[in-house]
């Protein structure tokens, strides 16, 4: 099987590409992403866990930061899992070192006075829950334009099902790759470049740039829904796609999500209700 731009082996089947044209066709929906999105001269905090999405998000915007004048920081959570957080902060601090960024490290444990570990029903809902309070707060502190998230395609897919499996019809609204900022309500856009790529593209530019990544899953997430979703159905390339681009044309007839942001009593954060689940999920760790 050859390249469909010169006759070299092709490495990857659809796109059908060799080596150079697939690294180079990577980079640049990279790059019509921040472009039609309109992301130039901004200031980005980039979530790196680890993992093959955030640390091939985190090397290609450092690449490209010169040519769309952006100021990048990345940021790691140390979660407190044993083994696997050690493992992924070196992944973290190897990046930094390829790229010269800045890295800020959050020590979990340290400012909240709890670890994941200490989460007993449904950790890998709460860590996400708590991974977005943290984003969006240090993010507003310290005046970003975005956050940007690891997410990819099949990450997409999985919530759109998800959603549809459970009735969460205007749940759907907030799929998408972009979603502003509104400052005066203390939230902070976030934004995800691999949003129309798949795991096995990401997966494959990763090996062939010989990015390091942690290649095994927290532990917590072994049994999750996700994954079991992941691993027992399957879609092209292409069918994946035209899930994600229908839901995205069908967004616009949907009723919007009609949602009353408050500010948190205790922290003075966003949430729906008198005390942001954040606040609450702290108060039950410590009783």
């Amino acid at each position: 099987m050859k390249c469909q731009h010169c006759k070299k082996k092709a490495i990857f089947k659809s796109p059908r590409l060799c080596e150079d044209h697939f690294v180079e066709y990577f980079e640049r929906k990279i790059g019509k992403f921040l472009n039609k999105y309109k992301i130039k001269n901004k200031k980005l905090l980039v979530a790196i866990s680890g993992g093959k999405d955030s640390v091939a998000v985190s090397y290609i915007l450092s690449k490209l930061k010169e040519k769309f004048n952006l100021k990048i920081e990345y940021f790691f959570i140390r979660l407190g899992i044993p083994v696997f957080t050690e493992k992924s902060e070196e992944i973290a601090l190897k990046i930094t070192q390829m790229t010269n960024e800045k890295l800020t490290i959050y020590d979990l444990e340290k400012e909240e006075g709890f670890t994941i570990m200490d989460i007993k029903y449904k950790p890998c809902s709460y860590c996400g829950m708590i991974r977005r309070y943290i984003l969006n707060k240090y993010a507003f502190e310290n005046d970003f334009d975005y956050v940007v998230l690891g997410h990819n395609l099949d990450d997409e897919v999985f919530f759109i099902f998800n959603n549809m499996f459970n009735k969460n019809i205007t749940q759907l609204q907030r799929t998408g790759p972009l979603t502003p900022t509104i400052k005066e309500k203390k939230l902070v856009g976030r934004i995800k470049p691999l949003y129309f790529l798949t795991e096995e593209e990401i997966l494959t530019y990763t090996k062939l740039k010989s990015l390091p990544y942690i290649g095994c899953a927290c532990p917590n997430s072994l049994k999750s829904t996700q994954k079991k979703f992941k691993t027992n159905i399957e879609f092209s390339r292409d069918q994946k796609l035209n899930i994600v681009y229908s839901i995205l044309e069908m967004k616009k007839f949907l009723p919007e999500e009609k949602i009353e942001i408050k500010f948190c009593e205790k922290c003075g954060y966003p949430t729906t209700s008198n005390i942001c689940k954040f606040c609450r999920t702290k108060e039950r760790i410590r009783r």
